[in-house]
């Protein structure tokens, strides 16, 4: 049976999958970037020992205190966004008066997207240099004309260095260009470098080269791409992600550079996919997704398949899913378009839409239940409420084995340990697969100390540390370059501390960025 599927076989686990349910229908500086191997982590100072409640019972503060700043801010997993969401809005603790506690969470929630529980968080605290983390915040929103009128107010009163850069940029953008060159050249004479980026407002021929400050201080980077100078690649793919979406309002900026920070935040979830498909109608760049805009609203499979096959090969059928859902919907479920339901199937999962997912695969194990075997196991983890039999496991195995000897072995171990770390029941191993780690082989995999504080958390359940150590052993690493065995080992304790969809959901997002 490993090496082949008869028919009449099949059709009893499709149509037994089908019954069990699933058919149906210079301002401050910001928190420095994990992303970025220039910067490093500022530990919070020590604090406190007190007695904490609500989501972080039973956490020692020095947990917090080492592991907060770690938190991750480049997340292309909707679920770990969620998870990081959650430790990042449980505010009320005796942390919150901690000023630098209270300046780490406001830059996390800034740089998430999170805007108004930061504004709000700063509004009510007691930082010195409060204004000035609120003018941070109009930067990075874009409201300059809010921006411009604070600084108005804060400069009669305290004409810092900083201040007078923004007063001279608002100068720049109310029109008042002679009296913005005349202050730069005054603020030239006694700080030459601080008026460099300045003076190429008024004089193109300047060539101001991209300083790595400009990725931390909202303002720099809005005065930089009011010059209309371009970014480099590399200094993109270290942007956080509201900086991201900064980028792709700024309609100076050359318009591939906007594109791709467009495609960026919208994998990071900061901006709408709207806005990313205005970007690409404008376009005049024949990429990928341009070709899908130009190419979807005619609906032919005979177009659709290659330009979806090269999305999978690609790793963009995320972006697809997210960008062009509207359109997508459009496509008839019928036997016409079959071809297209392995790549519909997985577009939709990716980008966070089952319901539309399971109409697809219900299409696909009707018309080709040899081939829809496939997806079974996305299915049954986007599905908890249907149960996985050892049946439908067997004939995954043979599917496998049969279309994908290579990796068939390896398939199967994964997809066996991650239901075990789910609770569930696995069939035994197919033959070759590799052997569970040994106790040595998987403290290799962790930080000792990470490893052992992560496995005392899930067995007390104390939820809030759970969560907060999770993110920052995942970090900013892709969840296709995460080890399985590290990956099974932080899903068991999720799942062990009562983060049971969470972890269903993030095990689904897992076997698809392995290629499931």
């Amino acid at each position: 049976m490993r090496s082949c599927l008869n028919k009449t076989f099949l059709w009893g686990c499709v149509l037994l999958f089908l019954k069990s349910g699933y058919g149906a229908t210079q301002p401050i500086q910001l928190v420095p970037h994990n992303r970025s191997s220039a910067n490093t982590i500022t530990p919070l100072p020590s604090l406190p020992s007190q007695t904490m409640t609500g989501f972080w019972e039973g956490t020692p503060p020095s947990i917090i205190e080492t592991h907060f700043s770690k938190l991750p801010i480049h997340l292309t997993s909707a679920t770990l966004r969620n998870l990081r969401e959650q430790v990042v809005k449980e505010k009320y603790t005796p942390l919150l008066k901690n000023p630098s506690y209270e300046k780490i969470l406001f830059s996390l929630l800034i740089e998430g997207g999170e805007w108004d529980q930061g504004k709000e968080l700063i509004s009510e605290s007691n930082l010195p240099e409060k204004e000035n983390l609120l003018l941070n915040l109009l930067w990075v929103q874009g409201d300059s004309k809010r921006a411009c009128e604070k600084i108005t107010n804060l400069i009669r009163t305290s004409p810092t260095l900083e201040l007078k850069q923004q007063n001279i940029y608002c100068l720049y953008i109310n029109g008042e260009t002679e009296r913005g060159k005349v202050a730069t050249e005054l603020l030239g004479e006694t700080n030459p470098e601080a008026s460099l980026l300045l003076s190429a407002l008024f004089d193109p021929s300047l060539e101001p080269s991209f300083d790595s400050s400009l990725l931390t201080f909202p303002f720099l980077l809005t005065l930089w791409c009011t010059t209309g100078r371009d970014i480099p690649k590399e200094s993109i793919d270290k942007m956080a992600p509201s900086f991201l979406a900064l980028v792709t309002r700024s309609e100076k900026v050359p318009f591939k550079t906007r594109l791709l920070a467009s495609e960026m935040a919208l994998d990071e979830g900061i901006i709408k996919a709207e806005v990313v498909l205005d970007l690409l109608k404008e376009s005049s760049h024949e990429g990928l997704l341009k070709t899908f805009a130009q190419e979807l609203p005619s609906a032919k499979p005979e177009t659709l398949l290659p330009l979806l096959e090269r999305a999978s090969q690609e790793e963009k059928l995320r972006l697809v899913g997210k960008i062009f859902a509207p359109l997508l919907s459009k496509i008839s479920l019928s036997e016409e378009n079959l071809a297209l339901a392995p790549y519909m199937i997985r577009a939709y999962f990716e980008a966070g839409n089952n319901d539309l997912a399971q109409k697809w695969g219900t299409l696909f194990m009707r018309e080709a239940p040899e081939e829809a075997i496939s997806i079974l196991p996305l299915l049954h983890l986007a599905f908890p409420q249907n149960k996985w039999t050892d049946t439908q496991i067997k004939a995954w195995q043979a599917y496998q084995t049969r279309t994908h000897p290579e990796t068939a072995a390896q398939n199967s171990y994964t997809l066996r340990h991650i239901l075990e770390a789910l609770g569930e029941l696995s069939e035994p191993p197919l033959e070759g697969e590799p052997h569970p780690p040994s106790w040595r082989q998987e403290q290799a995999l962790f930080d000792k100390e990470d490893l052992a504080l992560l496995d005392s958390a899930a067995q007390s359940k104390r939820k809030g540390e759970v969560l907060l150590l999770t993110l920052t052993i995942i970090g900013d690493m892709p969840l296709k370059d995460l080890p399985v065995d590290k990956f099974v080992h932080l899903l068991k304790n999720l799942y062990k501390a009562g983060y049971t969809d969470e972890a269903r959901s993030l095990a689904l997002e897992f076997l698809i960025a392995k290629g499931f």
